[in-house]
């Protein structure tokens, strides 16, 4: 959730300051996903679906967050709760519009073939492989998503190291890493290594479980912004609290942090 409400805000940013977009998306997955009765959805797009967060925060009703929500409630299905959500390609698409090239990678042959059926536009490439790989010999991009699933001990060392790679090689873009926090021993020693490559970037980390309270769940996530679009590190900053008491697991215990190098 937190990364999608970033998502859109990038992308409406770029859209409007760029006459065509290329957005490019390592891990796409299947576009659109089915909402059981529970889930961790409960714990995010679910406390903002009805729109009653918003209320009595007038600064923040044509915001980030609102623009957010009318994207999912618009792309996925549910009245009084959500039954449907949208992938990052589905919201991609929503804001770019038709205009926009979208370059998509995902590993799962299935996953890609329920998302060619899911976003059916000629503007898309979809394409079955290793996302991450690509990017070595990516040569245009205006805003490119990595969100890998975070599956094994060393994705955390090889998985920067090839963000900054296509920093360096896409001078231009912006790119934006996704990372789960359970604890913060792995993403402290990821930003670390980020920051002592001398690529300019920006974390901006939402936790809405205390990390006092260990589960087998998301504690929270963050993102690794290099070069946003204008105004968007200010949008984020004003959106995370709304985000944070809505969506907090217990009262009032949420955290934000947001650094830059």
């Amino acid at each position: 959730m937190w990364k999608h409400c970033a998502l859109v805000e990038i992308l409406r940013r770029a859209g409007a300051a760029t006459r065509r977009v290329r957005y490019v998306e390592t891990h796409a997955g299947e576009g659109r996903y089915a909402l059981g009765p529970t889930g961790e959805w409960t714990e995010g797009i679910g406390r903002l679906w009805g729109a009653s967060a918003l209320r009595g925060a007038s600064d923040l009703e044509d915001g980030a967050v609102a623009r957010y929500v009318a994207i999912c409630r618009a792309l996925g299905t549910g009245e009084v709760r959500p039954e449907s959500y949208p992938g990052s390609p589905l919201l991609a698409h929503a804001v770019l519009g038709d205009g926009a090239e979208l370059a998509l990678w995902e590993r799962d042959a299935a996953a890609c073939a329920r998302l060619a059926t899911h976003l059916g536009s000629a503007a898309a490439r979809i394409t079955e492989g290793d996302g991450l790989a690509a990017l070595a010999s990516m040569t245009a991009a205006t805003v490119v998503l990595v969100d890998p699933p975070w599956s094994q001990k060393a994705d955390w060392i090889a998985v920067p190291d090839a963000v900054l790679r296509a920093a360096r090689a896409l001078p231009d873009a912006c790119l934006v890493l996704w990372y789960p926090v359970k604890s913060l021993t792995r993403p402290n020693a990821m930003l670390a290594r980020c920051e002592a490559e001398g690529v300019s970037g920006t974390v901006a980390e939402l936790v809405t479980t205390s990390l006092k309270h260990q589960r087998s769940r998301l504690n929270g996530s963050g993102l690794l912004l290099i070069r946003p679009p204008a105004g968007t590190l200010e949008a984020l900053a004003a959106a995370a609290p709304l985000i944070g008491r809505a969506c907090a697991t217990r009262t009032d215990a949420w955290s934000f942090r947001m650094h830059a190098w």
